[in-house]
């Protein structure tokens, strides 16, 4: 049996992605099995998923997707440290959730 996956809207960027060859889809599939310790909030009130090595899944608070960027885990510990983001609250998190169902 197939699983029809369902995605949240796509930025212009990740539309462009995806006609270039470039897969989203494991984007979305990333969110579905997100981890509450895996997601962040921004200061300007994105959504930053931190996945597999390294990769970050930046999306709207509508769930559009943004970008996937590479950043290490030092770069990411720093950007915490300067308040440039922070672990979403368990309510926040469900919001999140509820973008992917």
């Amino acid at each position: 049996m197939r699983c029809l996956i369902i995605s949240p809207k796509r930025s212009k960027h990740s539309e462009e992605r995806r006609s270039e060859g470039r897969r989203v889809i494991p984007t979305f599939n990333d969110a579905q099995i997100a981890k509450q310790s895996d997601i962040f909030l921004q200061s300007d009130g994105r959504y930053v998923l931190r996945s597999k090595k390294g990769r970050e899944h930046i999306f709207e608070p509508d769930g559009e997707l943004v970008t996937t960027i590479n950043r290490t885990q030092k770069a990411h510990q720093i950007k915490l440290r300067r308040g440039e983001r922070r672990i979403v609250t368990e309510e926040e998190f469900e919001i999140f959730q509820d973008l992917f169902r």
